[in-house]
Order: structure tokens, then sequence, then C-alpha cells
């Protein structure tokens, strides 16, 4: 398996102990029993041969060490450790339950405040670890060197020095193993290009002309080596089409078309769009381009004529009735009699709100859970993509759905035997889960990515960039740079996905103002994986009175790319060219957030390279609303920032 040596020597440490956390810990255990601990758990799919099998168990278990921990199910075993500060009596979480979250934590609390401000805490370091890595046998070597460094008479500021070392090392040996065996990393960095085909308008984009109307190309065809040169040269790797599957008919809503996330068949593409050749062909040229490809799982919910429904009614939250059906729920019949089905929802207001134009699948059915993979699992194999954005991602989670639905549970989650199913027959196959909730479980399930929006499960409160980014708030918006940070770092876990907007949120510089400018410049530069919708990058919104999207759903509505608003456009090409520059200059580089002194507002961080020893950068902008004083003299700045304002600086 390549395991390394572990080495010992000196630096700082940290603190833990363990903790339950109110929100989800809570709603873990209402659901709990629900769960059918009867039924022993499914193994995981493993891919052909011993050695692709024993790989994926290392890597398996890798991920374990140094991010989730074990789980039972839909439990965790270890909870996050909580550093003490001694002197002052207060608190902080480790970033995540493995070896990651702790060492990052405990090295930068001791950055700030010395470690012997968390003096006292090594008994309770050793114990968080052995719990930590006991269930994982290869770590028995590491456990031993710890035992050995805990029962020796060094005085406890040495221990701590030692111990810090010790875990530097064994982190850097796990990371450059994960390296090598987690062939989905791509997604972790990835700079992706959201489009949305029916509204795309390929021929204007050719001509920057006027919307060449309604079905004026075949779009999987007809888009060619060029246009995927163009959002290459913009300076993304990957392109997600969102919206190609079939959309129903029944219950379809506005005029536009109907939502592209209510679907007839999950399984093939939108014939509007093209034959399911040409899309193997629109794949296959965005390769050659060297863009990787996403697609949509909608995870959720069908449309309410969908194939899924019409092969059997289990599949769904239903009952036999034949009478009027409940409100939420729509009628169907099935060889023979009348099923009440209820529609696509969500935990909302202490109740479920619904989708009206969308049916509920059931993910207390086993039978579901196996086709809905083989489903997904047909999209790498028949069509050779190359990740995944899981719709609406935390509602199949068993704890989400039992509460939701009051359905009793498989033991396991549906995500492990999904993903892992498909690594097994493409190993770089990502999931990126849209998720607004539970981020925590989604990574320990498998998800590579997860789109920062909204994360509120942490002490520091809103930590998703999107919304802190939204509020102006500094303290959220400084406070989400640093998870970002550490979730640009680690490699054991899901990545962040960072947006200024997408087919969901209305047009940035709507929800931005003047603040744009520095929303972009801090999400750009970001070294993990970044989100842009197409449109966007011209300040085109064609948002209606009833739908906030810059590209709705319920109206007809193509891109005109003579049309948007010009100094829009001038900005985004100067954050698109600048991240492109950075990015070349620096090669692969990590960041640190930069902490602003009293009375200043602006966020920012330092970008470090690891491909040009020594060269560092920083990035400053100023998202509040207001102007702010921006001291920063290891750069040599001192001044004041406008709202929307930003600086990038060599540091000495």
């Amino acid at each position: 398996m390549g395991f390394f040596r572990l080495l010992y020597g000196l630096l700082p440490l940290l603190l833990l102990s363990s903790r339950l956390f109110a929100g989800p810990e809570a709603d873990r255990a209402a659901a709990g029993a629900l769960f059918d601990g009867a039924l022993p758990l499914a193994p995981l799919p493993q891919a052909d041969g011993d050695k692709a099998g024993a790989e994926t168990q290392f890597l398996l278990q890798m991920k374990e060490v140094l991010s989730s921990g074990a789980w039972d199910g839909a439990s965790p075993q270890l909870r996050h450790f909580v550093f003490r500060n001694r002197e002052e009596g207060w608190t902080a979480q480790a970033q995540s339950v493995g070896l990651e979250g702790f060492l990052w934590t405990k090295k930068e609390l001791e950055g700030k405040y010395g470690a012997a401000a968390f003096a006292g805490q090594t008994g309770d370091y050793f114990a968080y670890l052995d719990a930590l890595l006991q269930p994982v046998p290869w770590t028995g070597d590491l456990r031993r060197a710890l035992a050995d460094l805990k029962a020796s008479p060094l005085p406890e500021a040495d221990k701590n020095a030692r111990l810090n070392l010790i875990l530097e090392n064994y982190v850097a040996g796990l990371q450059a193993n994960m390296e090598r065996y987690d062939l989905a990393a791509w997604a972790k960095t990835a700079r992706i290009y959201e489009l949305f085909p029916r509204a795309y308008n390929l021929a204007g984009r050719r001509g920057a002309g006027p919307a060449s109307g309604p079905g004026g190309t075949r779009f999987f065809r007809d888009f060619k080596a060029a246009d995927f040169e163009v959002i290459k040269r913009m300076g993304f790797d990957a392109v997600w089409p969102m919206g190609i599957l079939p959309i129903g008919v029944r219950g379809q809503t506005g005029t536009g078309g109907g939502s592209p996330y209510s679907i007839s068949d999950h399984a093939t593409v939108n014939p509007d769009l093209g034959t399911e050749e040409e899309f193997r062909g629109f794949v296959k040229e965005a390769h050659k381009a060297g863009l990787k490809v996403i697609v949509d799982f909608v995870v959720n919910h069908t449309s309410l004529d969908s194939r899924l429904l019409a092969e059997n009614h289990d599949y769904f939250v239903s009952y036999r009735y034949d009478g009027a059906c409940a409100p939420d729920y729509f009628d169907v019949r099935w060889n023979g009699s009348k099923y009440c089905v209820h529609h696509g929802g969500f935990e909302y207001g202490g109740g479920v709100s619904s989708w009206i134009d969308t049916a509920q699948v059931n993910y207390a059915n086993r039978n579901l859970r196996e086709k809905m993979t083989a489903i997904v699992k047909n999209w790498v194999t028949r069509f050779d993509v190359d990740g995944f954005r899981v719709d609406m991602a935390y509602l199949a989670l068993n704890n989400v759905f039992a509460r939701t639905w009051q359905k009793s549970m498989p033991r396991e989650e549906f995500y492990r035997q999904l993903i892992w199913t498909v690594k097994a027959a493409k190993p770089s196959a990502a999931f990126m889960a849209e998720a607004y909730a539970y981020q925590e479980d989604l990574a320990a399930c498998g998800f590579d990515t997860i789109y920062s929006k909204h994360e509120q499960a942490r002490p520091e409160g809103q930590t998703g960039w999107y919304n802190a980014s939204e509020s102006g708030d500094p303290a959220a918006i400084q406070s989400s740079l640093n998870r970002q940070a550490f979730l640009a770092w680690q490699a054991g876990g899901a990545g962040s996905v960072l947006f200024t907007g997408n087919h969901d949120e209305a047009a940035p510089e709507k929800v931005y103002g003047r603040r744009l400018p520095a929303a972009l410049a801090l999400t750009f530069l970001y070294p993990g994986a970044v989100l842009m919708y197409s449109g966007a990058e011209i300040g085109y919104d064609a948002a209606v009175p009833a739908e906030h999207k810059p590209l709705p759903f319920s109206v007809p509505c193509e891109i005109d790319w003579n049309g948007g608003d010009a100094q829009i456009k001038k900005t985004y090409q100067e954050v698109l060219a600048l991240a492109a520059r950075v990015r070349a200059e620096l090669g692969d580089y990590s960041i640190e957030p930069l902490w602003p002194g009293p009375g200043q507002a602006w966020a920012g961080y330092t970008l470090k390279s690891r491909t040009v020893p020594g060269l560092r950068k920083a990035v400053i902008g100023n998202v509040t609303w207001n102007a702010t004083r921006a001291d920063l003299p290891q750069a040599g700045f001192s001044g004041t920032l406008q709202p929307g304002e930003y600086r990038v600086l060599d540091l000495r």
C-alpha cells in the first residue's frame, strides 16, 4: 500500500474533547428510531480484481482517518475534538473529526495564542487519537508510537511538541497517498462552467448576435471544438450542461418548457437537445478540449409522469386509495388501481414544502435504491461522463428522509452504495452535492465536493461562502474564508465549491451590487473548486417578477450575447484574466486566511505557491456595504477600500 515511516521532531499543538453539537446530532437522534437495525449493512461494491478492491478499501480507510472518523450506518462514532483555552475559558471545535481537522485547528490556535494557553489537555489528545485510529488496522504503528509518547517521562510541553511533529508527518504521508489513490480529486480544484442548453443560444454566442429562437440548434450535435475553446479560454476545466434530462409533461409549469428538475426519465438525454449518440459526441469533444463533463442527478424526485412512476408506485411515497387524495398528493393509476403519490418535498418550517410538478421518490425502498444506482452507473459506462451534480443531495440522507417522511430506513446510507458502485466502474467519477445542511454526513458518504452556500452546523455560525458574502457581514465573511482555507488544504473529506451565482440564485450583480468585484476576486482566486453560470460573464439577466433566476425556467429565455451590461462584462474579464495570471505564476498553491486588525472589515487570504517555494501573494477585498480601513504591513499596503475594491499584493 506504500505506507511510510513515522518521523519524530518538534512543533506546536492544540486540544480536543468529545461534544455533541445540538442541531445535526439532535436530528440524527430523532430519526434513529426509524432506522432498520435488524438488517445487516450491505457490503460496499468493489472494482474488479483483488488489487482494485484493496485500493478502494484503503482509500475509504484513509478518508475515515483523515476526515470523517468511523460511522455506523447513518451515525458518527466519534465527534469533533473541542479545544479549550484554559486562560480565557473559551472552546473551539476542530474543523473535522479526523486527523486533518484536529491538526489544522491545533496549529491555528497555538499559532495565535501559544501552546501554553491549551496546556493540560494531552491526555484528551491521546484518548481522542486512539479512538479515531483504533478501527483501522494499518494505523497500528502510529497507535504504538503515540502510546509510547504518552507513557514517556517527557514534560507535557515537550510531549505536545513531539505529538504535533508525529501528526504532521503522518498526515503529510496520508495526503501524498490520497494523491495517488483518489482519482476523483480533480473535482476539488475544478473550475466549473455551468450552462443551460435551452437558453445558451449557441449560434448567438458564436456571432454575438441576437437569440436564435427555440429549436434553433441540436445542441449536442452542434456544440463544436471551438465552442468548448471559448469556455476553456475563460479559465474553466469542467463544463456542466444543466438540464439535459427529459422534462415531464403532466403538471408542467410555465411556458418555457418546464423545470429541468421535473425529470421524466433519469436514464437518458432530452431529445430536444439531441440523441444519445450526439451526447456521446459532446462528451468526446469536451474531453478532447481538456474539459471534464458533469451532469445532474436529480435524487429526490421525478416528474408526475416519469418512467420510474409508471414502473412501480412503491418507488415513491404513496398509498392506495379510491377517494380524493390528501393535499400535496396527486393520483396515478397502476395495474388498474388508484394510488395517491406525494409531490416531491423537503423539510420546511416544521412541515413539508412541495414542488407541485414533481413526485417524491422513496429511499426507504431497497429496490428503488438499486434502480437509481444502476441508472447513475450507466451514465459513466454508456456516456463516459466525469461527474454528477446531485440536486438537493441532503434530502436522501437516512436521517433527513426518515424524519421528513416517517419511514423506516435501511441502516446504510444510499449514497455509500451509489458513490462506491459508480467509482468501482470509473474511479475518477466525482460527486458534487448541492447541500445546505448535513455537509459532514455527505462527506462521510464519499462526496468529493459540496456547495459552499449555507453551512450553519458549526459553532462559528454561517460559514457557507455564498450566504456569508451575500450578507456583507464582515465576521461571517472572514469566518467563511477560514473554513474555505481548511477545506482547500484537506484531502480526506469533501472540498468546497465556491460561487457568486448559479441557476438558482439571482444575478450576481443584483445580489452584490457595487461589492461584486471584490466578491469575484475572492471567489475566483480560491484554489479549490469554483462555479460560474453562463451569462454571468456579460451581466445578462432575464429574471421575471415571479422568478428571480437570471435565466428563468417559467418563460422562454435565451441569452442575448450582445446584451447584458458592459461594466459587468469588463469586471468579469478583469477578474478571470487576473485569476489566470495568478494561477500561472503560482502553479499549485494553498491559502491561509488573513485576519484584519481592530475596526477593519476587509477579508482576504495569503496565497502560497507549492510549485515555486517562497512565492507568496495576498488578496484582500471589501465585500461589506461600507468603506473600511485596510492595513497589511507585510505587503506594504495601507489605505481605504471602498465596497467592491480589492487588491492582489506581493508579500515581502
